[in-house]
């Protein structure tokens, strides 16, 4: 599998990474135009991936146009990535990207007010 595919973002994972699925997501959100490559399927893309990974088979790994990649990316960095590279994410990407950070602390905040007695 090489990586050139007339300037898509390949994207190397295999269905039992639960990280894929938000990077998909944020994908298809920013209208990137990529190539999922299923690494458990694919044995060149598996090896390309363990070159950049250093012998990991860590995914998701992105390798983009310009040859850089990213492997495992926090949604920050690769929105910056996809950003740097003139894709944009819509307003709600925050919210998608904060959601955890969200709910913990409205459950913080809630446990707070029942031990004041608040609620």
């Amino acid at each position: 599998m090489s990586d050139d595919t007339s300037g898509k973002i390949v994207l190397y994972g295999h269905p039992a990474c639960s990280m894929v699925p938000p990077v998909r997501d944020t994908l298809e959100r920013c209208g990137a135009d990529y190539l999922y490559v299923n690494i458990h399927e694919d044995e060149e893309a598996r090896a390309r991936v363990r070159e950049i990974n250093g012998g990991s088979e860590s995914v998701p790994t992105l390798v983009f146009p310009d040859g850089s990649t990213l492997t495992e990316p926090p949604p920050g960095a690769l929105r910056a990535k996809l950003k740097a590279a003139g894709y944009e994410a819509p307003a709600r990407a925050w919210l998608y990207d904060n959601a955890y950070l969200i709910v913990v602390t409205v459950v913080a905040v809630l446990i707070v007010l029942r031990l004041l007695g608040v609620i």
